[in-house]
C-alpha cells in the first residue's frame, strides 16, 4: 500500500489515498463527531449514481444509519467482489456498526470499518461520547472481537505501516477496523515516492 504522494498531505488525505488504492469506491454511515474531518474529503453519492460501477471520482459517501451501514461492506463484496467501508460517529454508534463487523468476521469477508476515538487529552474530563476506558471502552471491545484487526491511526509516523498491516488482513479476506485520531490525522506528512500499486485484488 505504498501510495504515491507527490506532495505534502495530511494524514486524512493519505488515508483516503490508501482506501482508494484498495479499490474502495463506497463508504456508508453517518457524519459528525470524530468522523466529520475525514468525511469532508469524500463527495456524496448522488441519487441514481452507482458507486460500484468503477467510474473515476474516488470514494463516494452514502448517508445511511449505522446499523444498516455495517452491512454495506458485506453486500458490496458479495454482490460485486469489491471492498466497501462502513463508518460510525464517535461513541455508541460503533456498536451499531459492529453488527455487520461480526458477520464479516464469521463469513471471512474483507471489509473496512471506520470509527473515531475521543481525544486522549479529554480522558477523565467526561467528554461527550467518551470512548476511553472510563466511558464506552471502545477499543477493548473492538479488540475482543478482532484481536489483530483493529488499527489505531494515532501517529503520522506509523500511519503507513498500520495501513499496510490492514491491507494484509484484507488480502486474507478478513475485516479491519480503522480508528481515527483527529490530532494525528490532521498533521501533515512528508511526500512518499514509492511506485503506485494496483487496486487490491481478492
Amino acid at each position: 500500500m505504498d501510495v504515491h504522494l507527490a506532495e505534502t498531505v495530511t494524514g486524512y488525505q493519505a488515508l483516503v489515498a490508501a482506501l482508494e488504492s484498495w479499490g474502495i469506491a463506497l463508504c456508508a454511515g453517518v457524519t459528525g463527531g470524530g468522523t466529520i474531518r475525514f468525511l469532508e474529503h469524500l463527495p456524496p453519492l448522488c441519487p441514481g449514481e452507482d458507486a460500484t460501477a468503477g467510474e473515476p471520482g474516488g470514494i463516494k459517501f452514502l448517508t445511511l444509519g449505522e446499523y444498516a451501514a455495517g452491512f454495506v461492506p458485506l453486500g458490496s463484496y458479495l454482490a460485486t467482489g469489491r471492498i466497501a467501508a462502513g463508518i460510525a460517529t464517535t461513541g455508541a454508534a460503533t456498536k451499531l456498526l459492529g453488527c455487520g463487523l461480526s458477520d464479516a468476521k464469521l463469513h471471512d469477508i474483507p471489509a473496512v470499518y471506520i470509527v473515531a476515538a475521543s481525544p486522549a487529552e479529554t480522558e477523565g474530563l467526561s467528554p461527550l461520547q467518551d470512548t476511553s476506558p472510563l466511558g464506552s471502552n471502545m477499543l477493548a471491545q473492538l479488540r475482543a472481537e478482532l484481536p489483530d484487526g483493529v488499527f489505531v491511526l494515532d501517529h503520522a509516523a506509523t500511519l503507513r505501516q498500520r495501513l499496510r498491516q490492514a491491507e494484509d488482513r484484507l488480502r486474507r479476506c478478513q475485516p479491519v477496523v480503522l480508528v481515527l485520531d483527529h490530532g494525528a490525522l490532521q498533521a501533515e506528512m512528508a511526500p512518499h515516492r514509492a511506485a503506485p500499486e494496483a487496486a487490491l485484488a481478492l
